[in-house]
C-alpha cells in the first residue's frame, strides 16, 4: 500500500510541481510518516520504503533517454543507487518525525 501511495506522490509531484521545490512536500510527508508510526522500528522501515519508492517512481517517470540496452542498463544502475539514497534520506526524515512525536507526548 505504501508503495502505491509513493508512486502517486511521485506522479503528482512530477506533473504538478516539477522542480527543486518537490522536496518540500516530500520532506513533510516523510516527517508525517515517522510521526504517525507507533514504534521506532516502524518509523525507520516506513520512512525507508517511502523514500525508496518515491525516488524510484520519480526517476522512472522522468526518464526520456534512449531505449537501447546499454542506456537502459546504465539507467537501471543509476535508478537503483539513487533510490537507495532516497531510502536513506527517507529513513532519516522519518526518524526525525518520530522524534518530534516523542517531544509532543506529555509524560506522567
Amino acid at each position: 500500500m505504501a508503495a502505491v501511495v509513493d508512486v502517486l506522490v511521485g506522479l503528482l509531484s512530477f506533473y504538478l510541481i516539477n522542480g527543486w521545490y518537490n522536496v518540500i512536500p516530500w520532506a513533510a510527508l516523510t516527517f508525517l510518516t515517522g510521526y504517525l508510526s507507533i514504534h521506532k522500528k516502524d518509523a525507520l522501515f516506513n520512512g525507508s520504503i517511502f523514500g525508496y519508492f518515491l525516488f524510484l517512481s520519480y526517476i522512472i517517470i522522468g526518464y526520456r533517454g534512449n531505449l537501447d540496452t546499454n542506456s537502459l542498463l546504465k539507467f537501471g544502475l543509476f535508478t537503483i543507487i539513487f533510490s537507495l539514497v532516497g531510502a536513506i534520506i527517507g529513513l532519516i526524515g522519518s526518524f526525525g518525525g518520530f522524534l518530534l512525536k516523542g517531544r509532543n507526548v506529555k509524560k506522567n
